[in-house]
C-alpha cells in the first residue's frame, strides 16, 4: 500500500513526503490517534517508500519485488513487532525477549534494500524491562536505520521514549473517507451495502473504519428505535416501561455496555437538536425526523442531566453493581428530570 491509496490523513502523509523529498527522515517515528485510522498502515508505506525500487522517490509503487516482500512481511530489512501473550499469562505485551531479538538483528546493515525499517504496533505494550531495553536502542539509533512506534495510548509509553521520537498525530477519519474505504473493502469481498447502510456505518463511526465495520445494521436499527421510544415515553406515569427495561437488559450482561453506549449516543444527538445544531454533527441523521420532534418534548438540561444519569450507571455497572437495580434508578431519574 503506498501513500496515495490511502485515505484520509493527509497531513501525517505530507510531513513524510516532504522528510523523503528534502531527505530529512528522522530515525524514530511516533504515529499516535485513536484506533483503526490507518496508522499502521501508513508506518508500511513508509518502509516500502524508503526500500522501493520504482522510479517515484517519494511513494512506493507497490509493484516491485520489495514493495510485495514488505507488504506479506517476509523482507529481512523490515520488521513488525506487536503484542503476544505467552503460555503463562495471556496479557498481550511486548517482552524484553522480543526487543533484545531485534536488537540482534539490528546490529547489521541492510540485507537486501536500503533502510532496516522497523514498525512496533501497540507500543504502549512495552512492558517495563523491554521498554528500558528499546530505549538504549532509541538512544543510539544503528545507521540506516528507521523506527516506527505506533500507539492509540502515547501517555502509556515511557516520557525517555517519547523524548526521542518525532510525533505525528493522526486524526479521525471523516465520513466520507470511511464510507470509501468500506465500500473498497466489500468490493474486495465481492459484497455490497445499500446507500441507507453504508450513511448508517459512516456517520456512526467516529472516524474508526473498525468501528465502521463492527455493528450490524438491522440489529443496531431496532436498538435504536426501542431506545428512542424509551427516551420518549418513559414517565412516572409508565412504570411499567422502567421495570420492563431494567429486568430484560439485568440479563444481557454482555451487551449492556454497548446498550448504554447507544443511549448516550441517542442523547448527545437529541441535545444536540435542542440546542439548534445542524445534521452535519448528528450520527443518527437517518433517524432525524423522529429524533427533531422527540429533542423538543425536554429541555436542553433534562437531556444533559439524562446524558449524566447514563454515564453514572455505565460507571457503577463497570464493577459489581445490581444491574436491575441501577438501570431501573437510571429511569427513574430519567423520570425525574422530564
Amino acid at each position: 500500500m503506498s501513500f496515495k491509496s490511502i485515505l484520509g490523513q493527509s497531513q501525517p502523509k505530507k510531513i513524510l513526503t516532504n522528510a523523503l523529498q528534502n531527505s530529512s527522515i528522522a530515525h524514530a517515528y511516533l504515529f499516535y490517534g485513536q484506533e483503526s485510522i490507518g496508522k499502521k498502515k501508513l508506518a508500511i508505506a513508509l518502509a516500502k517508500a524508503l526500500n522501493c525500487k520504482g522510479p517515484d522517490p517519494l511513494d512506493a509503487c507497490d509493484e516491485c519485488e520489495s514493495c510485495l516482500k514488505i507488504e506479506r512481511g517476509v523482507h529481512p530489512d523490515f520488521f513488525f513487532i506487536e503484542p503476544t501473550s505467552t503460555p503463562k499469562s495471556r496479557e498481550l505485551a511486548i517482552r524484553i525477549e522480543t526487543v533484545r531479538d531485534l536488537q540482534k538483528k539490528l546490529a547489521y546493515l541492510p540485507y537486501e534494500g536500503k533502510t532496516k525499517v522497523v514498525v512496533i504496533d501497540s507500543a504502549d505494550l512495552l512492558n517495563h524491562h523491554a521498554a528500558s531495553a528499546f530505549l538504549k536502542t532509541l538512544e543510539e539509533p544503528p545507521s540506516s536505520t528507521v523506527l516506527i512506534l505506533i500507539s492509540s495510548n502515547p501517555h502509556r509509553l515511557l516520557p525517555t521514549l517519547l523524548s526521542r521520537c518525532q510525533g505525528i498525530p493522526f486524526h479521525r477519519l471523516s465520513s466520507s473517507d470511511i464510507r470509501k474505504i468500506i465500500q473498497s473493502k466489500l468490493q474486495e469481498a465481492g459484497e455490497s451495502l445499500t446507500e441507507l447502510e453504508l450513511d448508517f456505518h459512516a456517520q456512526r463511526s467516529q472516524g474508526s473504519v473498525d468501528r465502521a465495520l463492527a455493528e450490524n445494521f438491522t440489529e443496531m436499527e431496532v436498538l435504536r428505535e426501542q431506545l428512542l421510544e424509551i427516551l420518549e415515553k418513559v414517565s412516572f406515569d409508565r412504570m411499567d416501561i422502567v421495570f420492563s427495561f431494567a429486568k430484560t437488559w439485568a440479563r444481557q450482561t454482555e451487551q449492556l455496555q454497548s446498550m448504554l453506549n447507544e443511549f448516550l449516543v441517542l442523547i448527545r444527538d437529541l441535545a444536540l437538536y435542542r440546542s439548534g445544531c445542524g445534521q452535519s454533527d448528528i450520527q443518527n441523521r437517518n433517524l432525524s425526523a423522529k429524533m427533531i420532534l422527540v429533542a423538543q418534548t425536554r429541555s436542553l438540561k433534562a437531556w444533559l442531566d439524562r446524558f449524566t444519569a447514563v454515564r453514572n450507571t455505565q460507571t457503577a455497572l463497570s464493577g459489581n453493581a445490581n444491574a436491575q437495580l441501577f438501570l431501573e434508578n437510571m429511569l427513574i431519574e430519567f423520570c425525574e428530570v422530564a
